[in-house]
């Protein structure tokens, strides 16, 4: 959104008018509404207004995003990606409709199809890093463990100076470092990850379990893994492993 407020400004534009018809308000209104009750757990409801929001104002992006989350949401993604597909090339949406188009596309079974629009909205895209991230995380749901890791790295590589925030990517990639058998590498992200969040628990339990796997550095696996349970008593996945991992470590050394 910002890159067209910028572009408008180095050329001096003006913006335009925002509500140029009593129609337009409406829509923004109906717009809101939809927001409001689809974070509410009322996606039907959601639907039909965005809908309304769309007959009032036919080229309204920012609903037409909303209408294919929803029908992405309930699986229907075919028609989500039509709905996508009505986002103007001109539209400052343009490119979160591609990235929500790739991962229907994916949803479809049509991977190959959807690394290569991730590819091509990374390639004209060549300062945001969000759709390699996308990228790898598709390619690691699909176990292409290298593939994924080269994505994460050519979007950290746009990131430039890592940041607290982007602790997830780190994370990510030395997942599919671990899954590649590259455990140096894994381990050297998870803990830098790991010093942007200490209290994060899935770190604390994937590193915590990869040591304990490997012989390595039990004790504090197991308070690694200790603390992530406190922090989240209710994770099925968390309390399993920390059962399976304290009570019965596996020395691989």
């Amino acid at each position: 959104l910002l890159d067209v407020a910028d572009k408008r400004v180095r050329f001096g534009k003006r913006p335009p008018k925002l509500l140029r018809k009593a129609g337009y308000g409406a829509a923004e209104g109906l717009f809101s509404i939809a927001s409001l009750v689809r974070r509410q757990g009322a996606p039907e409801t959601a639907l039909a207004l965005a809908r309304l929001a769309l007959y009032l104002r036919p080229n309204f992006a920012i609903a037409m995003l909303l209408v294919a989350d929803v029908l992405g949401d309930d699986k229907r993604y075919a028609d989500a990606n039509i709905m996508y597909g009505r986002v103007k090339a001109s539209s400052p949406f343009r490119s979160a409709a591609a990235l929500g188009r790739a991962k229907n596309l994916d949803s479809l079974g049509k991977t190959d199809e959807a690394i290569a629009l991730y590819k091509d909205i990374a390639g004209r895209r060549q300062h945001d890093p969000e759709p390699l991230i996308q990228l790898g995380n598709l390619l690691r749901r699909h176990e292409r463990w290298e593939q994924a890791i080269e994505s994460y790295t050519d979007a950290i590589a746009r990131v430039g100076i890592m940041e607290k925030r982007f602790w997830h990517l780190l994370y990510a990639r030395g997942i599919a470092y671990e899954r590649a058998k590259r455990w140096t590498d894994a381990e050297k992200d998870l803990l830098r990850a790991l010093e942007f969040e200490p209290e994060q628990p899935f770190i604390l339990n994937y590193i915590g379990y990869s040591w304990i796997d490997q012989g390595l550095n039990l004790e504090r696996a197991q308070k690694m893994i200790r603390r992530a349970v406190e922090l989240r008593p209710s994770d099925g996945y968390i309390i399993d492993l920390s059962l399976i991992h304290i009570s019965e470590p596996r020395d691989r050394g």
